[in-house]
C-alpha cells in the first residue's frame, strides 16, 4: 500500500531531458513502499538553460536530493560543493544529496553495476574481463572493476584513442589492469579467447534496432562463464540471445538501473536496502514492462 502524503513525506526526483520513458520513478516509490520511508519521487524534465534555477529551487525546498541523468550529467558538477572520488574518476555525477546549504554529487553507476553483478554470485576478483565501449558507461563500469581486483580488463571500442584514454586513467588512479584495442574482428578474438567476463556498455541492439550486436562474430560467446549487456530495452538483446544459445550465464541491464538506484535511495535516506529487495524490484520492473506495449 502506498504512503499517504503528509506534512513528513519527503522528496526525491530525477533531473533530465528526456525523461517521459524513465522507470526510475516505478521503482524508487516502490522502494519507498517497501523500506516504509515517508517520502516520494518525482522526475523533472529540465530544459537547456534552467538547470541552475531548477537546482537552486530544489535546495530552497529541502528537497533530500535528486538523480541527474542526459543531459546534465556533466553540467551539475558546476553547482556541487563536493564530489565524491568515485564520480571524480568518472568525470560525472549521477546522485546528488542536499544537505543544508550544500549539494554533494555521486555516481553511483558503477557500484549499481558490481551490486548487480554480486545478486548474481557474480565475483570480479582475478576475472579477465572484456569490455565492449568506451564512453560514459564503460567508464563507470571499467573503474569499478580495476577497484575489485579484475586481473585484466580489455576496453575494445569502433575508435581506439577513447579505449586508449580510459585505460590510462584506469591504470594511472585506479590499478594497472587495463589495456585497449580497436572494435575488430582479429582483436576481439585476442582478448575474448580466455576472458571470463563479456560486457557491452554500448547502445547497440536497443529498441528500436533490436536486429543489432555489438560484435559480428558469435565464437567470441563459445565458453564464456558470465555475459553482461548494459541494455534493458529489450530485456533479451540479441547480444544476450547469442549468450543464451551459448551457455553463458547471460544478464541484462536491469539489474544495474536497479542497484545504482538504490544506492542513490542509500545516499538520501541514510538506510541500507537488502539485496533480496533488489531482486524484489527487478521483478516489479520486469512485470511492468510485459504489460507496457507501448514501452519505447
Amino acid at each position: 500500500m502506498a504512503h499517504q502524503i503528509t506534512s513528513k513525506t519527503s522528496i526525491s526526483g530525477l533531473l533530465g531531458n528526456p525523461i517521459e520513458h524513465s522507470v526510475s520513478p516505478i521503482f524508487q516509490n516502490k522502494l519507498c513502499e517497501i523500506m516504509n520511508v515517508p517520502s516520494v519521487y518525482l522526475p523533472f524534465r529540465v530544459m537547456q538553460g534552467d538547470l541552475a534555477k531548477v537546482v537552486r529551487g530544489l535546495q530552497a525546498l529541502n528537497v533530500k536530493g535528486f538523480n541527474v541523468t542526459i543531459p546534465y550529467k556533466t553540467q551539475i558538477l558546476d553547482f556541487l560543493n563536493e564530489v565524491s572520488e568515485e564520480a571524480s574518476l568518472m568525470g560525472a555525477v549521477n546522485t546528488v544529496k542536499i544537505y543544508g546549504d550544500k549539494l554533494y554529487g555521486y555516481n553511483t553507476d558503477g557500484l549499481g553495476f558490481i551490486r548487480a553483478l554480486e545478486s548474481q554470485d557474480v565475483c570480479i576478483e582475478d576475472k579477465n574481463v572484456v569490455v565492449l565501449g568506451a564512453g560514459g558507461a564503460a567508464r563507470a563500469v571499467v573503474v569499478k572493476l580495476a577497484q575489485k581486483g579484475a586481473k585484466r580488463v580489455a576496453i575494445l571500442n569502433r575508435t581506439q584513442d577513447k579505449a586508449k584514454n580510459l585505460s590510462e586513467l584506469v591504470n594511472e588512479r585506479v590499478a594497472n589492469v587495463a589495456v585497449s584495442a580497436e572494435l575488430a574482428r582479429d582483436l576481439i578474438d585476442k582478448y575474448a579467447i580466455d576472458c571470463d567476463i563479456l560486457i557491452n556498455t554500448t547502445s547497440v541492439g536497443m529498441w528500436p534496432d533490436i536486429n543489432k550486436c555489438p560484435v559480428d562474430s558469435k565464437s567470441i560467446f563459445i565458453n564464456k562463464p558470465v555475459v553482461f549487456d548494459m541494455v534493458y530495452n529489450p530485456l533479451k538483446t540479441k547480444f544476450i540471445s547469442i549468450a543464451e544459445a551459448n551457455f553463458c550465464k547471460a544478464i541484462n541491464g536491469l539489474g544495474m538501473l536497479v542497484y545504482q538506484g538504490i544506492c542513490a535511495f542509500e545516499i538520501w535516506h541514510e538506510v541500507s536496502v537488502p539485496t533480496k529487495i533488489g531482486i524484489e524490484l527487478i521483478a516489479v520492473l520486469e512485470q511492468y514492462f510485459a504489460e507496457m506495449q507501448d514501452f519505447r
